[in-house]
């Protein structure tokens, strides 16, 4: 009787430990989906889209000096830290595809923040932004 109770206290702490262990797995997966970021782009990808004229939008969160330099083509400047006064000027539906980059990462993970709050649902990272981009040697615009 006694090795009994011991063997059904180690089958209460087991399913114990398979609930917690079970609920952590799911709170981890759960975590990972949001905290994942949007989707990438690559830059052959987005200038394959570009050439077939199937590009999303292009949103370029750099300063207006850096995009007035050079930029991608077709590519629409917001700043970074203008873009929440400018939602208005985002010319896409909120399930549109937009890619957002800037120089190197850094301000258009902001942006991306500020678009996905406000319901864009296909927002896209180009992966490695303006440097990669030009490092790739992939066709920019110029003044």
């Amino acid at each position: 009787m006694r090795n009994g109770v011991k063997r059904s206290q180690r089958s209460w702490w087991a399913g114990c430990l398979l609930v917690v262990v079970s609920a952590a797995i799911s709170a981890t997966a759960d975590d990972a989906k949001t905290s994942a970021g949007p989707a990438s782009i690559s830059p052959g990808e987005l200038a394959e889209l570009i050439q077939l004229e199937q590009a999303p939008l292009i949103l370029d969160v750099r300063s207006e000096k850096e995009y007035n330099e050079s930029h991608i083509p077709g590519a629409v400047n917001i700043p970074h830290d203008q873009l929440r006064d400018r939602l208005s000027e985002v010319d896409a539906a909120k399930t549109d595809d937009i890619v957002v980059h800037c120089r190197s990462g850094y301000r258009a993970g902001i942006a991306e923040k500020v678009l996905i709050e406000a319901g864009y649902s296909n927002v896209r990272d180009l992966n490695g932004h303006m440097d990669a981009w030009q490092s790739g040697g992939y066709p920019i615009e110029k003044p």
